[in-house]
């Protein structure tokens, strides 16, 4: 997250002068050129890729944690970060907190997975990734910390709290060091009023707008998503003009957004409303993810709320009772605009703890946080826009208590000890096996494994009926073994699986009953059925499966 936000203030030092975010001070032609040339480098670096490393944000991230163990590629946290960095440097309308999260949680993934270790612990390192990510680009550890429990996870782990809030508060440490203080508008004082019915009032405008706002900034999205198998080209290319187009007449849509509320803070005066600037900013915003631009949309949809909370500000500055604190209403409309997109209360009610330092802020940010999640879900049936990016793709975005035990579990337990022989067996060894009650043992034979029924060699020594004969010594009473002239069945040898749930979509891809595994821990081999495997969840075996 560091160094994505210091690469892009590096090169924006170069085109715009004084700020990252100051695109007012470039001429029209500039604000043309510099998203398009943006555009189409991206489109050029993109069509490199192969298809499945374009995957890229917080869905693919909640997508592996559900149905991949976990396992987030390298490849496609490389590309996130660069393609996120292009679109930032060309001022695009997009945010760099969900490709920061997907950084994050590769790391974590990938730290899990050099050591071998289980799901669970998979999961927290990726929770922790996406956590510090989160957590430096905001300067808000606890925030953090619930986005991801509530947007990433779908679920509240008290096993995962410590880790992750030590990773947000060490992520948050690190940013304000090497960042400085992150200030997202500047405020000297805020005075909270009394919540009386007038501003009750106010909220109930303010929450309106947030709420009719975020369900167009995902009807855009899911009207777009439609043109998935368009070609990059042709979607990059739309992206391109619609940014020119906008942002060479409106350049307050470019970039965060951030800019034009300190300005109207600081006494400047704006040309264009602030609620039309935020219809085009959602709008450029939902455009660009919609079509594909590898960005993230966590902080634009921050800019947008707060816009709308200063529109409702200076609207209702006058003819009130009290006086409108205008940072109030900023922070209150940023707060309304991240429950009703990512259905994400807790984390957006601390946000507001963070950010102001007060607990002042409590009353009117719970009465527009509760109402623009409730109103979102009622009223347009809307979920998390990421959930609902998952569910249109045909994709869970939570897990069944059943495959939560799967990988909540190894192999282990449902394994058992697989009885290895060599080409030559004694009789001795034989009678053993039967004495013993082992219904079969494995044999290598050309680098592959073969399974016999022990009755099968019982029925071989039988049938050579060897009597007691003196001149036989003990170590001649061997018996040679053939896979080619016994029942012998090939059984597939796979590597050992982190969780049963990776065991079960082997069982689904090989169409086999039997598996047999190399455990890592005590490099013994062992023998799982699919009979076994749902006798160890289910209490019932499943039908027409013979162990």
């Amino acid at each position: 997250m560091i160094s994505l936000v210091s690469l892009v203030h590096f090169v924006s030092s170069f085109i715009i002068p004084q700020h990252p975010e100051n695109y007012e001070a470039l001429s029209v032609l500039e604000r043309i050129i510099i998203p398009s040339t943006g555009c189409l480098v991206l489109a050029v670096f993109w069509v490199l890729l192969r298809p499945k490393t374009q995957k890229v944000g917080i869905p693919y991230v909640v997508e592996r944690l559900n149905y991949y163990q976990g396992n987030l590629p390298f490849s496609n946290a490389l590309a996130q970060f660069i393609g996120a960095f292009i679109g930032l440097a060309a001022g695009l309308s997009i945010g760099k907190e969900g490709p920061a999260a997907h950084i994050g949680a590769t790391f974590g993934s990938q730290l899990g997975q050099r050591f071998r270790l289980s799901f669970e612990n998979i999961e927290v390192l990726v929770a922790c990734g996406v956590t510090g990510a989160i957590a430096a680009a905001f300067q808000t550890p606890l925030a953090a910390m619930l986005f991801t429990f509530e947007v990433i996870f779908i679920r509240y782990s008290m096993s995962q709290v410590l880790p992750v809030l030590l990773s947000a508060v060490s992520a948050t440490v690190l940013s304000q060091s090497i960042l400085g203080h992150l200030e997202w508008f500047e405020v000297v004082s805020m005075d909270v009023p009394n919540f009386d019915l007038s501003l009750a009032m106010v909220c109930l405008v303010l929450v309106g707008l947030t709420v009719v706002f975020a369900s167009l900034f995902f009807q855009v999205q899911k009207w777009l998503w439609r043109f998935s198998h368009w070609s990059i080209w042709y979607r990059f290319s739309i992206v391109a003009l619609l940014t020119s187009l906008v942002g060479g007449l409106f350049p307050q849509v470019l970039g965060g957004g951030y800019d034009t509320i300190n300005m109207v803070f600081s006494g400047g005066v704006l040309a264009t409303s602030l609620f039309f600037i935020a219809f085009l900013k959602m709008l450029l915003t939902a455009s660009s993810i919609g079509l594909g631009i590898p960005g993230g949309m966590i902080g634009p949809t921050f800019s947008i709320g707060g816009l709308l909370g200063l529109q409702v500000a200076v609207w209702f500055d006058t003819g009130l009772p009290v006086p409108i604190e205008t940072a109030l209403f900023v922070l209150l409309g940023m707060a309304s605009m991240m429950a009703a997109c990512f259905q994400a209360p807790l984390a957006a009610l601390l946000a507001m703890l963070e950010m102001t330092h007060t607990s002042e802020v409590i009353f009117p940010a719970m009465f527009v946080i509760v109402l623009s999640c409730l109103l979102t879900k009622l009223l347009f049936k809307q979920d998390s826009v990421f959930i609902e990016r998952l569910n249109y793709l045909g994709l869970s975005s939570v897990s069944s208590p059943m495959e939560k035990q799967l990988r909540s579990h190894i192999v282990e337990p449902v394994a058992h000890s697989a009885i290895v022989i060599s080409n030559v067996v004694k009789f001795e060894q034989i009678k053993d096996f039967a004495s013993n009650m082992i219904d079969y043992v494995y044999v290598s034979r050309s680098g592959q494994w073969y399974e016999i029924p022990v009755s099968e060699l019982l029925s071989k020594m039988s049938a050579l009926d060897f009597g007691p004969h003196p001149w036989l010594k003990p170590c001649d009473e061997v018996l040679g073994l053939s896979t080619d002239e016994m029942s012998a069945v090939l059984i597939v040898e796979i590597e050992e699986p982190d969780s049963l749930m990776k065991l079960r979509s082997i069982f689904k891809e090989t169409s086999a009953d039997k598996l047999l595994i190399d455990l890592k821990q005590s490099n013994q081999l062992c023998v799982v059925t699919r009979k076994r495997l749902d006798e160890f969840f289910l209490k019932e075996p499943s039908p027409n499966v013979v162990d």
